[in-house]
């Protein structure tokens, strides 16, 4: 499961994530785990992964969680990761986390990442989500950290994806909450829209309504639904310096400092983000608070 499939219908999330937004999540990962730090354990222990389990990483990115989830799979990998002896493995094969994403870059830091860390029953797979290119009821649990919201057409990859779980397997995962409830975001967006508007919807609208949410699952095969707001601090960087020098690289303010095209003004916004975040500065960092929706269900039987 290392190869590449065939071509994708997410045309424009391929460009992105193959290209610049990509290279940005590469160059800035110790970054965005910092900044999710206290929201992954939530997915972690909803999703409670025992070993043995085979599970499926939906927009895997760099690897990390689905290292995190091979561990988990995997009972000696996960004794050694807490410093402890392995226990005597029981009758069947271990357990297998896959990664899955449109991202070649990333994909490849996700396999030296693995590698670096002896996780040998991780793999990794490029290929759209949503064109379902792995084998049906391959899998017991599915999770995603932050990696489902990008789909141009998520009733149908929610369709396809509940067909590669066993009956009544098991899919975890967080996606973030409206802009307005995330001062990871809000505190840049808020001081640019004195000025200029975003270019257009938010890719993830739909999974910032948990009404929404509810129903693209239920009517995609999916039952038990739980929908969850988590709501923890998030570390965005060292100083106000680091924060304001990585909202200037992040993608969504270089297009609207574009879209502004006044470098005066773009400067002034920049100001007031910069105040804004100086009242976050503690000794260990610039700390925000992050919401996301905690999203639990299962594949129906029919």
């Amino acid at each position: 499961m290392t190869g590449e499939t065939g071509s994708t219908s997410n045309a424009a999330q391929a460009l992105r994530w193959n290209g610049a937004s990509g290279q940005h999540w590469i160059e800035h990962r110790e970054r965005h785990l910092a900044e999710h730090q206290n929201l992954t354990p939530h997915l972690f222990r909803s999703a409670a992964i025992v070993p043995g389990e085979r599970v499926v990483d939906i927009g895997c990115g760099c690897g990390d969680t689905t290292v995190r989830a091979a561990r988990a799979a995997n009972a000696s990998l996960e004794n050694q990761a807490a410093g402890r002896a392995p226990r005597r493995e029981g009758p069947g094969q271990p357990g297998i986390a896959v990664g899955l994403d449109l991202s070649a870059p990333m994909l490849a830091v996700a396999r030296r990442l693995a590698a670096r860390a002896h996780v040998t029953n991780a793999r990794f797979v490029r290929g759209d989500a949503q064109a379902c290119p792995l084998r049906h009821a391959a899998f017991d649990v599915m999770v995603s950290n932050f990696g489902v919201m990008f789909f141009d057409d998520s009733a149908t990859a929610f369709t396809r994806l509940a067909s590669v779980l066993r009956p009544h397997g098991r899919l975890a995962f967080l996606s973030w909450q409206d802009d307005a409830e995330n001062e990871v975001f809000t505190i840049p967006l808020r001081a640019f829209a004195a000025y200029v508007s975003p270019s257009g919807p938010s890719a993830d609208r739909l999974f910032t309504d948990p009404r929404q949410i509810n129903t693209l699952l239920s009517g995609t095969g999916w039952g038990d639904i739980q929908v969850t707001a988590v709501s923890e601090p998030a570390r965005l960087g060292s100083d106000v310096d680091d924060v304001l020098r990585y909202t200037r690289s992040m993608p969504v303010m270089r297009n609207l400092m574009a879209n502004l095209n006044d470098p005066v003004l773009s400067e002034r916004a920049l100001a007031v983000v910069a105040e804004q975040y100086r009242a976050y500065q503690r000794p260990d960092g610039v700390w925000v608070r992050a919401a996301a929706w905690l999203v639990t269900a299962r594949r129906r039987t029919r």
